[in-house]
């Protein structure tokens, strides 16, 4: 692959098992920041390795203000920041010939995993045509409606468990969810290189994850909410307007995106 972009969220990261290392301007999110950042940098090295000559990174935790571009290989792009448009939360995709999931995390219907949530806490489980799916799953039948497959994915076991059942083709690269010393967690890092090298250096195109016509079924404050859509990405939004957004009129949305945003950057907890 000749471009390749990684989407980065924080909970399913090397040695992040504290709830504190999650939330934007504690002093354990501060230090979470390098640990996230040193697995994206590790990412984007495979890639490079494979033969990628652009890479991209899309910072997808909380506000996207998590990684620090400073820390990543030179001509590595970051893209921080939460976006309304063209894509709800992640802005203009760019052209890319595939893409690396890192540090991701179970849905809320995993009760026993680290922090499982999709998108809020008021959203309480997921179901496309009756299989219950993580993030990863809708994240990853976006970028496949528009023309980029996912090869990797780094999180914890149980995500991968779920993850493959709709991703077969999907390299997983397993988190343990537990404090590491920081020599076990820099070992697993070079691991995290080599075997995203290794998946991009194949050559093997790997699948498009396609929702197509399908049924949404979530348990959202306390509701059973159904629809059914033609295309992932309207499911996507949908569910993204209802965890932020549900109950305010559309002008205010860009206010709303943008108070959570920069709040959330100065450790105010707005949702």
């Amino acid at each position: 692959m000749k471009s390749v972009l990684i989407m980065a969220d924080i909970e399913g990261g090397i040695g992040i098992c504290e709830k504190e290392q999650c939330k934007p301007g504690t002093p354990a999110w501060k230090a979470a920041r390098h640990a996230i950042t040193a697995d994206v940098r590790a990412a984007a090295r495979g890639a490079r390795r494979a033969g990628a000559r652009s890479v991209w990174v899309r910072d997808m935790h909380g506000p996207g203000y998590n990684i620090l571009p400073g820390g990543l290989p030179p001509g590595v792009r970051c893209v921080r920041g939460q976006y309304l448009k063209p894509i709800r939360l992640i802005g203009r995709l760019p052209q890319v010939d595939g893409a690396v999931f890192i540090g991701w995390h179970a849905a809320p219907d995993q009760e026993e995993s680290f922090s499982p949530h999709i998108f809020h806490k008021k959203i309480r489980w997921v179901r496309i045509n009756g299989r219950p799916v993580t993030e990863v799953e809708l994240f990853a039948a976006v970028l496949g409606e528009h023309g980029v497959p996912v090869c990797f994915v780094s999180a914890e076991d149980c995500v991968l468990e779920r993850v493959q059942k709709t991703l077969p083709w999907i390299q997983p690269f397993p988190v343990p969810k537990r404090p590491l010393k920081e020599s076990e967690a820099e070992g697993l890092r070079r691991l995290l290189e080599d075997r995203v090298a290794e998946t991009l250096a194949r050559g093997a195109r790997p699948g498009r994850l396609l929702f197509g016509r399908h049924r949404l079924e979530a348990l959202v404050d306390g509701r059973t909410i159904a629809w059914s859509a033609d295309r992932a990405t309207e499911t996507y939004e949908r569910l993204a307007d209802l965890a932020f957004f549900d109950g305010y009129p559309q002008a205010l949305r860009p206010l709303l995106l943008g108070a959570y945003v920069h709040g959330s950057r100065l450790g105010l907890r707005l949702m």
